[in-house]
């Protein structure tokens, strides 16, 4: 057993889960379900990357139970707290079961459909729209061309020292939810350990066999203190 007994992962930066649903407030819901129950010493809930499974979200995955769930709806998430996290029963209708390991995006022009849909519906952020800050912590916590994971709002950032600069990623490796903080990087590129994925340490692009990238977040630095926007 590892640190929590479940950690769930909302799937809130991937390339069509955000646009398929509020996945930001499903993640509040389900941390205030916790909170309410009493649960948040041994559940942990996480935003997540993406699943390489696009076009099938709004996607929840559940470990160590490796339970995926999609076409997730916020009407949903009393059933799945109720019967999954308290009563460790997964809710099978919405279980995600595509028969084959691995990426299962859906083909391109479905991709284009829902992202059509979701402009018109107008779930998209406003372009233009101002970010946030909030405040991370002090620039020298994180160590010289080294990585820190802080905790912003209850949501986990990586910050990275590339040398010269600090950028702002998602905490969590893509390809098996692996905290990158545990890697390495050499100024150009940030490697987790685990299955060797990499990552452009200024973009977060994915290099070599990583088939996803890293979701980033706009940085600024302000009289020695870090600040982030996670959302418009």
């Amino acid at each position: 057993m590892g640190q929590y007994e479940q950690h769930v992962f909302v799937c809130t930066s991937g390339e069509t889960c955000p646009e398929q649903g509020d996945t930001e407030k499903f993640v509040k819901i389900l941390r205030e379900r916790a909170k309410q129950a009493g649960r948040t010493a041994d559940v942990r809930i996480n935003k997540a990357g993406c699943f390489s499974q696009c076009g099938r979200g709004p996607m929840i995955v559940f470990y160590p139970d490796d339970v995926w769930y999609a076409g997730v709806q916020e009407s949903d998430l009393d059933e799945i707290f109720t019967s999954h996290i308290v009563g460790g029963r997964p809710v099978e209708r919405l279980r995600y079961a595509p028969g084959k390991p691995g990426a299962n995006k859906v083909s391109e022009a479905e991709l284009a459909a829902i992202k059509r849909a979701a402009a018109r519906a107008g779930t998209t952020p406003a372009a233009g729209a101002a970010p946030a800050w909030k405040r991370v912590g002090p620039a020298a916590e994180v160590p010289p061309n080294g990585m820190k994971e802080f905790s912003v709002g209850g949501v986990g950032v990586l910050i990275v020292h590339t040398g010269d600069a600090y950028v702002a990623f998602q905490p969590l490796c893509p390809h098996e939810t692996i905290p990158l903080e545990q890697g390495i990087h050499d100024g150009s590129v940030l490697t987790c350990m685990e299955h060797m994925w990499q990552f452009d340490i200024r973009t977060g692009a994915p290099l070599g066999e990583a088939l996803e990238g890293l979701h980033s977040y706009p940085l600024k630095e302000d009289g020695g203190e870090l600040y982030v926007a996670l959302e418009p």
